[in-house]
């Protein structure tokens, strides 16, 4: 029943996107760490103009699964997504099954975050470039998380 209870939460997230209102959406998982922290944070969704490389967005991928991962490549109708807690793995989707964009990374304390102010947008671009060391970055920071639960 959960899945069907999530499924029905996002098909509505994605159609008052699609009517132009902002979503706050709480998220789940890991692949975007060490960003957007799942089962922590929500992320702020507002519908998907201008979408570019680098930018953080809602689809569904070729697999029939919905994501919330950067956008790694657009070419034409085609786009290459990639999680930012990821080491390897990359989802593919077309240009038409992007439902939402992410603005604004909100904490549990209801502080928004912005993914688009220069600094933040030059350490993602960091992060991006950084692949073959994200593997010990993560590492580390797993133990950070850890020490600060503590």
């Amino acid at each position: 029943m959960q899945k069907k209870d999530d499924s029905m939460i996002l098909s509505e997230a994605i159609r008052l996107v699609g009517e132009g209102l902002e979503v706050i959406f709480p998220v789940n998982g890991k692949s975007m760490r060490p960003f957007i922290e799942g089962g922590r944070d929500s992320v702020a969704l507002v519908r998907p103009e201008n979408v570019k490389p680098m930018d953080v967005v809602l689809a569904k991928t070729d697999d029939n699964r919905y994501v919330i991962h950067r956008v790694m490549e657009i070419a034409g109708d085609h786009v290459t997504l990639m999680g930012d807690g990821n080491l390897q793995g990359r989802e593919h989707a077309e240009r038409k099954q992007i439902y939402a964009k992410v603005t604004h990374v909100v904490h549990p304390n209801g502080y928004k975050r912005s993914l688009y102010t220069p600094f933040i947008q030059f350490v993602q671009k960091l992060w991006v470039n950084f692949l073959p060391l994200r593997r010990y970055l993560l590492k580390l920071y797993r133990v950070y998380i850890r020490i600060r639960n503590f």
